[in-house]
């Protein structure tokens, strides 16, 4: 509920990207609907953001976790601090809507190539967001 969402001390959001190239709306998800017709509506000044992502670089390299971006610029948009920047090193895509100055916005896992790779990227990004 908005309720739960302004209460919480910090949130930790994250979606798979399935509308490549879309200008929005990249998840396919009932996150889309929920960026823009609630999302706007919230109080959420100041509120910490962690975010993660979902692709497969291989397949779909010049949109790889966009709606991880997506998520990001939505969630700034209303004045939250993101957290949790990670390293591009080690993955194998041409573009990303979720690289900021060179690092990605939150953790990007591709559990379809470098699913050996996802434990210990989670890991390290959870050791960060707690320090």
């Amino acid at each position: 509920t908005a309720d739960e969402i302004t209460g919480a001390d910090a949130l930790i959001v994250g979606a798979p990207t399935w509308h490549t190239g879309a200008d929005e709306q990249r998840s396919g998800t009932s996150w889309d609907d929920w960026l823009y017709d609630t999302l706007p509506n919230l109080d959420l000044d100041g509120k910490k953001v962690a975010v993660f992502g979902c692709g497969d670089q291989e397949s779909y390299s010049d949109y790889y976790c966009d709606a991880a971006g997506e998520l990001y610029d939505q969630f700034v948009a209303k004045g939250c601090k993101v957290y949790g920047f990670t390293s591009t090193d080690g993955y194998n895509h041409a573009d990303s809507k979720a690289v900021r100055d060179g690092k990605f916005i939150g953790l990007m896992c591709d559990e379809d190539n470098q699913y050996d790779m996802s434990e210990d990227r989670a890991k390290a990004w959870v050791d960060q967001l707690k320090s």
